[in-house]
Formats: structure tokens, C-alpha cells, sequence
């Protein structure tokens, strides 16, 4: 393999993407975006500083505890320093000066730092679906707590707003939730400074956070990178995507007759969208043409696209208009407009033609105030543009107008709904169907109108390592914490390799066999041909990778969201294996039962276990175990606790060899040790 010209496909990546002085103005001296007022270091080691200046200029690096470190600016214009850190402990200064330029750094707080990266899951912030929300945002004052999260480039994140972060109620609805669960139980048990590097994105696949040159070298990913260069590398191949993307763009206006608009890549851009569909906002407007439908206003029965979409169409995914008209017998009153559950994934809302509000964000919880004097106590217009870019689109719970003396439930009652556009990846495609045609000829549709190939997909290979880890190192940090999979459900078969190859590149790229610490993703009615199952035992099987552990999370699954609102034992999962094996908590059990081996009987097997803690626990007759001869048709199964094994028989199967538990795509748990950690799924060999 060519690994110079992987080389040179990485610098690209880089280029296009994402520096880490990006959107910052330049000056002689500068520190890098991750150094900033009440950032958190890791205590007792040598830690890295970089940033710009003068090429040949000195930078001196001085520290409230008492040491100072000289470097110079090499001839790229780039400096490094490794300062020693002290015990755990703060506030202190640091202090960055050339001959004529001093850099002051505030509230620096020396401690225990963790990385936490991975997909939705571990991007999942406060202010969206978790158990009580409110409780824990208000109950948030943690000033020991500090988080760093990585700015998103192509989503219009401004790197001058990016810095760290003290935990508190104001800032912490931005916050990771596992992340923060993480590092609340670590700080109330070891008492120090705690930071978090939150470095995410949702509904990435593995691939796209590993090195090119480490994927270059693995069965699995190996002829994509050559591919890649085939192609003249990635600079070449977006190109060529381009073209492609507007000849389908063409193909798609000329067969329905509408013009496209291209995805915006920035927020503020997401803002200013429109897409000729403002009239719909005008509270005059006649939407009679529009289909009416009911909505009940229960819990769990929330306005959808999929409710009225089959999933997996091209109509599932884009831009849906909701209309609803209603009377106040109050008006005095401060109003707001309620979402708790935020809606999926963007919402344009307007109240009797003004703008009230809008998020960006799936599922985050949304509350807008509504002006004086908007408000009328009869003939009210709600008017709601939702864009749902994928997986499950609309209202994420009820939806309220509140003040302080009435709560009005907007969610139930009649509504008009239209569907606007389609959303194709690289652009936003209006249509004239009305709801009716639409559905009756989605087929035909489907068939017709292509979607494009993304130019900033973040899932190609390696972007999200040079875009997203990459500009973290040699920043010092105590391990990683990883939530993600659901992204590579598909390619279940490779995820160990795949996997495995990324956590070894990341080690070899900071140099530190440091401690990794991953989610078992949770169980989820996935489309029926999906098997979960396999990837979470992909995970379970990349625990033969030295220093990793298991958070498993098969009793706190939904099976109808994939992104579960118990947050709270995720974090508490991980911290559990990073006080038992990182800070001498022995008597903490690490994690649930994982399966060790089986003993084979002519009528039965018996499973052992490692972590089975105080003992081993059944919940529901111990279902979902399985048991097959050689021929592995397997047949449901009997399971007994026998101290610390698991007896498993069934009379319809003779001479059995296999096990598995918890083999399908959405299971609840059945299996404990009596810590109330569940065991994890797993086939046995």
C-alpha cells in the first residue's frame, strides 16, 4: 500500500475540513482551540501545549504551581511545550508569552480527563429526551466538572465559541449526557476535577473515525482505501461526486417538476432556509387542500412522520408542513410554546404568521416565548415546518402553549398536514403531489427520483479521525470512553476488526496504552432482516483486547427509540469499570455477567461466568435462552441458576453444543449478577 499518497489523502481531509485555529483570527502568538479558560489537565504527567507564532520566536509557558518551560517557534510556525502537571487540584493560571504577546489562561483546574466520542448516543446532550430532565439540569451545579466538545465544522459550529465549560444549570443542556453521568459519579467518588473531551457525531460509522493508513491495513476496509486512490484520491472522487450530484439534481426537477435547493452546511445558513413555502406560515392561508387527521394527544402517540409514511420511503425522510388552528380564553398572560421532547429533527414554528422559534437539533427540548400581544383568544394559527433528515421525524412528546395559569395541549385534535420535499442527502427536493398521490404512487416515485452523494459525508473513511481526534492529539488524557455501533449494524461481521483496528490507532496515535471503555449498544426493534444482535456480540468479543471494558445496557433499551432516555446508568456503567480497574475500587463490580465457557451433558449445558459479583440473578423465568445440537437450529431453552453457572436444556433438542441469550434485535434483560448489572447477550462458540 502507497502510504505516502495516504499521506496526502489524509493532509487533504484536513484542508478542506477543519484546523484547529480555524474561525479564530490570526495573530503572531495563538494556542490551540482546545486551550482555553477552565479547561481541565491531567494531573501528574507531562502534558503537551501547542499552538502558533513567529517562526525562531521563544514562548514561554508559566504555571501559577511554580514552574516555567521555554520553546521556539519552529520554521512552520508551530510550538509545543510539555509542561509537568501537579496533583489534582485549582484553580491555577497559565500563562503563554513571546517578546511582545501574553496569552492568559484562567480557572485551569488539574484533575482526572477522559475522552468520550462515538455516534448520537454519546453526543446525546441534557436538554434532549432523558429521565428527569429537570431534576437533573437544575440539580447540575458541579464546579469541579468541566466539558470540552468538538466543534462540528460542516454544521456550522463557530470554533471562536468553543471552549470548556463548568458544569452548572445554565451551561449544562449542551453537555453530553453520558458524558456528564460519567463524570458526576467519578467526581462524588474520587472528589477531584473531572474533564470530559466530547468528541461526537451522530449516525457515524466506525470506519469514518479510524486512520486511513489504519484502514488501509484491515481486511474489511482494505479495498475501499484502494479504491479510494484508484480514484485519484478523495480530492478527485468528491469531485466526480459533484457532477454526478448535479445531473441527479436535473434528472429530479425535470421528473417532478419543482426545483431542488442544496443542504446548507451551515446553521446560520439552516436559519435563513426557505424553500417557496413561506405562504404556508400566513394564518389566512386556505389549507382545506391539505389532509386533516386526529391526533389523540396520548402519551407515547406523538405526531410522526412515520405515522403517516411507510418507514423507509423516500416520503419518511424531508420537509412536512403541520397546520392547527385554536382559541385562548386567556390572553393577558406570558405565553411559551412546549416541547420537552424536542422535535426531530429541525422546526421552523410559527405562531399566527411569526416566527417564534426554531431548533436545530433532533430531540432537544424546545421552548419558545411568544411576543405580547400575538396572541388571540380566537382563530389562533399554529404553523410548523419540520425537516426530519432521518430515522424518525416530528413531535418527540407533547406539545403544550403554557403559562402561569393555563396549560393548553396542542398535540391532540384536528390538524392539516402537507408533505413539502423530500430530503435526498445533498439536497431538499419540492414536489407537487398532494398527500393522497403521494402515498399511492410511492413506488413509482421512488423508482424516478435518486438521491445524491454527499460531498461532506461524515462517514467517509478517516474524516472524523482527521477531523475530530486528529486535532486532540498529544492532548493528555486518563482513557476513552466510546458509545457507538448502531451504525454498523449492517456490517455486524466486521465490526470486531474494524473495531479493534480503531481503538489500537488511536493508542499508536497518542502513544499510550491507555484504558477504553465502550456502551454495548442497547436493544432495538431494528427492520426485521437487521441482526443487533451480532454487533453486540462483536463488542462483547473486543473485550479480548487488553485494558477494555463493557458497559452493557440490555435492560435499559427502547424498542422503539434508539436513543434510550436513561442516561444516568450508562454513565454510571462506565464510570463503575473506571473506579474498579483505574482508581483501586476493587470492591466495585465492574460490569454484569459475561459469558466464559460452557461444560457440555448429553441433555444439557452449563455456562460460566465472569463478573457474576455477589451471585447470579434471574428476572422472568430466565427467557431468552436458546439451546441447539450441532446443526444450530436452536430451540427455546430452560435456564436454572446453579450457584455460579447456568444450567440450559430443552427436551426438543438431544446431545446439545450451543447457547445464546438475548438473540434478537430488541430483548430485556433476564440475566443479573445481584449488583443489578445485567449479563450481556452472546452466542457461545
Amino acid at each position: 500500500m502507497n502510504r505516502s499518497l495516504l499521506r496526502s489523502i489524509s493532509s487533504f481531509l484536513i484542508g478542506i475540513i477543519f484546523f484547529m485555529s480555524c474561525g479564530k483570527e490570526i495573530s503572531p502568538l495563538q494556542v490551540a482551540l482546545l486551550f482555553t479558560d477552565h479547561m481541565v489537565l491531567q494531573q501528574q504527567t507531562e502534558t503537551p501545549i501547542w499552538g502558533k507564532g513567529n517562526p525562531g520566536s521563544r514562548v514561554t509557558v508559566a504555571m501559577s504551581w511554580g514552574n516555567n518551560v521555554e520553546v521556539f517557534v519552529n520554521s512552520q510556525g508551530s510550538w509545543k511545550a510539555e509542561i509537568d502537571t501537579p496533583e489534582f487540584g485549582g484553580p491555577h493560571q497559565l500563562i503563554i508569552s513571546s517578546e511582545n504577546e501574553k496569552i492568559l489562561l484562567k480557572d485551569v483546574m488539574v484533575g482526572e480527563v477522559w475522552l468520550a466520542s462515538g455516534q448520537s448516543n454519546m453526543e446525546w446532550p441534557m436538554n434532549a429526551r432523558i429521565n428527569n430532565q429537570k431534576q437533573e439540569i437544575e440539580n447540575a451545579e458541579y464546579p469541579q466538572i468541566r466539558m470540552f466538545t468538538m466543534p462540528r465544522n460542516w454544521v456550522g459550529t463557530n470554533s471562536d465559541e468553543t471552549a470548556w465549560k463548568v458544569a452548572s444549570p445554565e451551561s449544562i443542556r449542551q453537555f453530553s449526557a453520558v458524558g456528564y453521568f460519567f463524570a458526576r459519579e467519578l467526581t462524588q467518588n474520587l472528589d477531584v476535577p473531572i474533564g470530559i473531551l466530547n468528541t461526537s457525531w451522530g449516525g457515524t460509522r466506525v470506519e469514518a473515525w479510524t486512520s486511513m493508513e489504519q484502514l488501509a491495513e484491515m481486511t474489511p476496509s482494505k479495498k475501499q482505501v484502494q479504491e479510494i486512490i484508484n480514484q485519484g484520491g478523495l480530492s478527485k472522487m468528491i469531485e466526480n461526486q459533484s457532477i454526478i450530484n448535479r445531473q441527479i439534481d436535473t434528472s429530479n426537477n425535470e421528473f417532478l417538476g419543482a426545483p431542488s435547493f442544496s443542504i446548507p452546511e451551515r446553521v446560520a445558513d439552516w436559519r435563513l432556509l426557505t424553500l417557496n413555502d413561506m405562504e404556508y406560515t400566513d394564518p389566512e392561508f386556505d389549507d382545506s387542500g391539505w389532509n386533516s387527521f386526529e391526533a389523540s394527544g396520548n402519551d407515547g402517540e406523538e405526531i410522526t412522520f412515520e405515522e403517516f409514511f411507510e418507514p423507509g420511503t423516500l416520503a419518511e425522510n424531508g420537509v412536512v408542513w403541520l397546520r392547527k388552528s385554536f382559541d385562548l380564553s386567556d390572553v393577558s398572560s406570558p405565553y411559551s410554546f412546549v416541547v420537552d421532547g424536542g422535535i426531530d429533527d429541525f422546526d421552523y414554528t410559527y405562531l399566527n404568521g411569526t416566527l417564534i422559534g426554531s431548533g436545530f437539533s433532533c430531540c432537544t427540548s424546545r421552548s419558545y416565548s411568544i411576543p405580547e400581544g400575538l396572541l388571540k383568544k380566537k382563530g389562533n394559527v399554529l404553523a410548523i415546518r419540520i425537516i426530519d433528515t432521518g430515522g424518525l421525524g416530528g413531535f418527540r412528546s407533547s406539545a403544550f402553549l403554557e403559562s402561569a395559569n393555563e396549560k393548553l395541549q396542542l398535540d391532540q385534535g384536528n390538524w392539516q398536514i402537507k408533505h413539502h420535499a423530500f430530503y435526498l442527502e445533498t439536497s431538499i427536493q419540492l414536489h407537487k403531489f398532494n398527500f393522497g398521490d403521494l402515498i399511492q404512487n410511492m413506488d413509482v416515485i421512488s423508482a424516478q427520483v435518486k438521491k445524491g452523494l454527499s460531498p461532506n459525508d461524515p462517514n467517509r473513511y478517516s474524516v472524523l479521525f482527521e477531523t475530530m481526534v486528529k486535532p486532540l492529539i498529544p492532548f493528555k488524557f486518563k482513557g476513552a470512553l466510546w458509545y457507538q455501533g448502531e451504525s454498523n449494524v449492517a456490517n455486524h461481521q466486521d465490526y470486531k476488526t474494524l473495531f479493534t483496528g480503531m481503538i489500537a490507532d488511536w493508542r499508536a496515535q497518542w502513544e499510550s496504552d491507555f484504558p477504553f471503555y465502550f456502551v454495548q449498544i442497547a436493544p432495538y426493534e431494528y427492520v426485521p432482516e437487521a441482526l443487533s444482535q451480532s454487533l453486540r456480540d462483536a463488542q462483547r468479543k473486543t473485550l479480548s483486547l487488553e485494558r477494555t471494558g463493557m458497559a452493557i445496557t440490555l435492560d435499559i433499551g427502547e424498542e422503539k427509540d434508539i436513543h434510550p432516555a436513561n442516561k444516568q446508568d450508562v454513565g454510571l456503567r462506565l464510570a463503575r469499570l473506571a473506579l474498579h480497574y483505574d482508581y483501586g475500587q476493587k470492591d466495585i463490580v465492574p460490569t454484569g455477567p459475561l459469558y466464559k465457557s460452557q461444560t457440555l451433558y448429553p441433555a444439557y449445558i452449563d455456562l460460566s461466568f465472569d463478573h457474576v459479583g455477589s451471585g447470579l440473578e434471574g428476572k422472568n423465568d430466565l427467557s431468552g435462552f436458546e439451546i441447539a445440537a450441532s446443526d444450530r437450529s436452536f430451540a427455546p431453552a430452560t435456564a436454572t441458576i446453579i450457584g455460579d453457572q447456568i444450567r440450559v436444556s430443552s427436551l426438543k433438542v438431544k446431545n446439545p453444543k450451543h447457547v445464546r441469550y438475548g438473540w434478537k434485535n430488541y430483548f430485556e434483560a433476564t440475566l443479573f449478577n445481584q449488583e443489578g448489572l445485567p449479563a450481556s447477550s452472546f452466542e457461545t462458540p
